[in-house]
């Protein structure tokens, strides 16, 4: 013990900056041996590990034993041919006091015992001219940076310890920084067998400023969360991966699926799922999981999801007798648009056959006005409670920040199921404002209801199968097409030709404070 602790006092000066880290200064400095077979494993696991891992056969939920390429790195343990998860890795160095591992997607070096990946210049020299780092994230480049810094204030003899290999120096200093590259964030999410739907859900997510900023920021803590299969713990590391490194690969959100599918029976399986009800369990479990969130209708919940998802609507019912009108309040995920009232007036012959839809016309229809049934008579308190002829109209009384909207597609009959296929036009930019209640009284800040929009969602097939995929603006306000795992840049003029499903539209007010 002693020997140990005077080893980590003689080499604690140093170890920031000639070393990745304390812990890895005490092996790399003890003595030539030591340090000569850990350089020498460290070389030989690295030239072992491919770029992508090979194919695994794991066993999957409800499908049995399945060959899939592996998801999710594993962490080869330096010092033993143990591989663990990282789920199990605190375990493996519990026991065996091994503190080093190697991510085998990245090759990137993790200590256990500072829990963070570590670079050191040393080790990095070992990977040879093809095999330096790439492009790093947040995480590694706080790392880098802080090392830099502690290298440079340590002279030796009026010379920098990189002086030996300046070409390396540079290289390191230049990649340290973010690159603003245009194809960062253009990553794809892994089809894990019929799960188009989420990955289109959530490159719509993936891609938000302010959900990314609320992630990474540490929004949602989970080191302290204790949730039981949080879906906010699980999204939260989805972000991570997809904001980790300048990769353009697809990531992987298996344990969010997998989340989902122990808290709701109907999401689990490798089954058709719809996109609309998956975005609804998704924002509604993010809710749920948020410490502080209340769930009680007559207190307004402020938790973080509830102001970027959640809107609220007012239904408002005005007896024709005596004009008195009843209001009230229902929260809103999304507004869910009737796409079918051209599709039956041209079948009834009433409309020509090239009449194209529009969403304002959708929202016009939406928010109108319409006489209620004989058979709802609405009983009015101010005529005696005696039923009277009255009309009902929704207005949006709150805008969320992210807007979702549903062409409902899909009409269901007691006989017959049936999806209308046709193009519905959206714009880019919308005014919501025609669409609210109006305070006559108060002056309109206009750019409070002005939208962008930011996802297309597209469903192709038939009523009981088919493919989502989904047109995603950049932050540089190109425009991808997000097929699962597969990327391609698009043109404006594409993405307005989609029959959209689903469309996002984010308020232009935050993207202009961002910018």
């Amino acid at each position: 013990m002693s020997l140990t602790m005077a080893t980590l006092d003689s080499v604690q000066l140093l170890s920031e900056a000639a070393f990745g880290c304390e812990h890895l200064a005490v092996i790399l400095s003890k003595d030539q041996k030591t340090a000569g077979q850990f350089k020498e494993q460290f070389r030989k696991l690295y030239q072992s590990l491919a770029p992508y891992s090979k194919p695994d056969t794991v066993a999957v939920p409800t499908t049995g034993l399945r060959t899939v390429e592996s998801l999710k790195p594993k962490y080869h343990c330096l010092s033993c041919p143990e591989v663990c998860l990282g789920t199990t890795r605190a375990e493996h160095t519990a026991d065996s006091g091994h503190a080093f591992y190697m991510d085998s997607r990245s090759r990137y070096l993790f200590c256990q015992k500072c829990v963070d990946f570590v670079y050191d210049h040393g080790l990095d020299r070992l990977r040879g001219p093809t095999g330096k780092y790439e492009v790093l994230g947040e995480f590694q480049k706080s790392t880098i940076l802080r090392a830099l810094m502690n290298i440079r204030s340590r002279l030796t003899d009026g010379r920098s310890i990189w002086a030996e290999d300046s070409a390396t120096e540079a290289y390191v200093k230049i990649n340290a920084y973010k690159n603003p590259c245009i194809n960062r964030g253009a990553r794809g999410v892994w089809n894990m067998g019929q799960t188009c739907y989420q990955a289109a859900i959530l490159q719509a997510m993936l891609h938000d400023p302010t959900l990314t900023a609320y992630f990474l920021g540490g929004g949602h803590d989970v080191h302290v969360c204790r949730v039981k299969e949080c879906l906010a713990c699980a999204t939260a590391e989805v972000f991570m991966e997809f904001n980790s490194a300048e990769r353009n690969d697809a990531v992987s959100a298996a344990t969010l699926l997998h989340h989902g599918w122990q808290k709701s029976k109907d999401m689990a399986g490798y089954r058709q799922q719809d996109a609309h009800e998956y975005f609804q369990f998704l924002v509604n479990e993010l809710h749920s999981s948020t410490p502080g969130h209340v769930e009680s209708y007559d207190k307004p919940c402020q938790c973080f999801f509830h102001q970027m998802f959640y809107g609220e609507l007012r239904s408002s019912v005005m007896c024709h007798k005596c004009g008195q009108t009843t209001n009230t309040h229902d929260p809103m995920a999304d507004l869910s648009l009737d796409v079918q009232l051209q599709h039956k007036k041209r079948k009834l012959g009433r409309s020509t056959a090239s009449t194209t839809g529009t969403l304002i016309g959708c929202l016009d229809s939406f928010t109108a006005a319409e006489d209620l049934h004989a058979d709802a008579a609405y009983h009015c308190e101010k005529c005696g409670n005696t039923p009277q002829r009255a009309s009902k109209r929704l207005q949006i009384r709150k805008l969320p920040v992210m807007l979702c909207m549903q062409l409902k597609r899909y009409e269901h009959t007691s006989n017959t199921s049936e999806k209308m296929n046709g193009h519905i036009d959206f714009p880019l930019t919308l005014n919501m404002l025609p669409y609210t209640v109006k305070k006559d009284h108060l002056p309109v800040d206009m750019s409070q209801y002005m939208y962008d929009l930011s996802t297309v969602i597209v469903h192709e097939g038939t009523m009981d199968s088919g493919h989502y995929y989904a047109y995603t603006r950049l932050e540089n306000d190109k425009w991808v097409l997000m097929d699962d795992n597969k990327v391609t840049v698009v043109g404006v003029s594409e993405v307005l030709r989609q029959d959209a499903y689903l469309l996002f539209y984010s308020a232009s007010c935050l993207r202009t404070a961002k910018t």
